[in-house]
């Protein structure tokens, strides 16, 4: 009992995936560990419930092989430089965190909208321009990070996530009062942090 309780403490507070959150246990098995090599994940005989991968076989896409993990609960890409999320991410339909920061990624595929226990999204410092219509099916999401990438539009299907979509993180991104306030009326109740607006409003036509 107390090597349970010390463990809990040790393990609440913690930097885990960049963001600062409560490390939660997934289960009785679950001691916390956060693997960083997709091979020692794959031999581990127990479920991985966290993976963090700073760098890939391959550099555009996400390896077959990180599929299998279907236990998976937080996985984290970061700086991969990778372009493409396969549609096989909805094999991972555990996830609840899913961080992508800093790759070269332009667009998320349709198969992210089946990740149902996803409750963060990080795409922070990619060239993704907006979200798949599919995002409104993440009825449990709470918080999206796209910082610094150039999303000017929100897609009307969002707003089906107008009660549940806590915060949006579009920093850095010179949005157009005419942007900012068309995103405020598809998420009236979300918090939209943004850097500042900016007169740009003849550089950018999205009729």
């Amino acid at each position: 009992m107390r090597k349970t309780l010390l463990l809990i403490i040790m393990l609440a507070g913690c930097l885990a995936f960049g963001q600062k959150h409560t490390l939660l246990l997934y289960g009785p098995d679950d001691n916390g560990e956060i693997y960083t090599s997709l091979e020692e994940a794959l031999e581990t005989h127990g479920p991985v419930y966290r993976l963090k991968l700073t760098k890939l076989p391959q550099r555009d896409s996400l390896p077959e092989a990180l599929f299998l993990l279907t236990d998976l609960r937080e996985l984290t890409v970061k700086g991969c430089r990778l372009n493409i999320v396969n549609r096989d991410i909805a094999k991972l339909s555990h996830l609840r965190i899913l961080n992508l920061d800093r790759n070269k990624l332009v667009r998320l595929p349709d198969a992210i909208g089946d990740l149902q226990e996803l409750e963060m999204l990080i795409i922070s410092r990619n060239m993704i321009e907006i979200l798949p219509d599919s995002i409104s099916k993440l009825t449990k999401l709470h918080t999206i990070d796209a910082w610094d990438n150039p999303m000017y539009l929100l897609p009307e299907s969002i707003t089906k996530l107008r009660k549940t979509l806590k915060t949006i993180d579009l920093r850095q991104i010179p949005l157009t009062k005419k942007e900012y306030e068309a995103m405020e009326n598809l998420l009236p109740e979300t918090e939209i942090l943004f850097t500042d607006i900016c007169e740009c409003e003849n550089r950018r036509d999205h009729n």
